[in-house]
């Protein structure tokens, strides 16, 4: 009875938020920015948003990556003038923007390749008697390092430590939420963590061998 009790008051503040903010996606942020450890039951009580809508919005706050470097690099430009006289032309405006985004983008699957992955490492463990654990744990938890991109105003080595700051604070928070929705114990994140590198391993090496063996027998 308790359980249904804070489930139905996590619903009714949800529907709540979603009338004061209007966009369900930016009731995610507010949640996971200032309520962090409610934003996942939240989410998971939400039925107006799924998969997609945390795709969308993974993808709109990865643009502040590129936007920030832009404008850390007209920044940059405007000081150079005044400095030295000397105009930048437009690729030293745009210099890193592109590629700032291309790997928050190859970010984002990598860690819904991760979620999927912890969704179904487990069942190979159990066998049948299997109960699918809640899916888009990480892809919520993650949503601040993908917003972290805000980070590249700021000069290189300050915005590289606070983007590496916002991962160790994802990684937290996506910890705490698999503890209270799935029961994961330290050991258990741990082992998911391992298991998962050794996948990777494995996978990585299987495409890379399989492209040098077909480089060497290419005539």
């Amino acid at each position: 009875m308790a359980k249904a009790g804070k489930t139905d008051k996590i619903v009714k503040h949800s529907n709540q938020e979603i009338i004061s903010l209007g966009d369900p996606r930016l009731q995610i942020l507010d949640d996971i920015f200032f309520r962090p450890h409610f934003a996942f039951e939240s989410f998971q009580n939400r039925e107006v948003l799924g998969g997609r809508d945390l795709w969308k919005l993974h993808l709109w706050l990865s643009l502040l990556a590129p936007i920030s470097k832009i404008i850390h690099n007209s920044a940059k430009a405007i000081v150079q003038f005044f400095r030295e006289r000397t105009i930048a032309d437009l690729s030293e405006i745009v210099s890193g923007a592109a590629t700032i985004w291309f790997i928050y983008i190859g970010m984002i699957v990598f860690i819904r390749f991760a979620d999927v992955f912890r969704v179904y490492y487990r069942k190979w463990e159990t066998g049948e008697n299997w109960n699918p654990p809640p899916p888009w744990v990480l892809l919520v938890g993650f949503i601040p390092f993908t917003a972290s991109g805000i980070f590249f105003l700021l000069p290189t080595p300050i915005n590289l430590f606070l983007v590496a700051i916002a991962f160790i604070y994802c990684l937290h928070l996506s910890f705490q939420a698999l503890k209270n929705l799935n029961d994961f114990s330290n050991k258990d994140f741990l082992s998911f963590l391992l298991q998962f590198f050794i996948f990777l391993s494995f996978f990585t090496a299987i495409v890379f061998g399989s492209y040098n063996i077909l480089r060497t027998i290419r005539p």
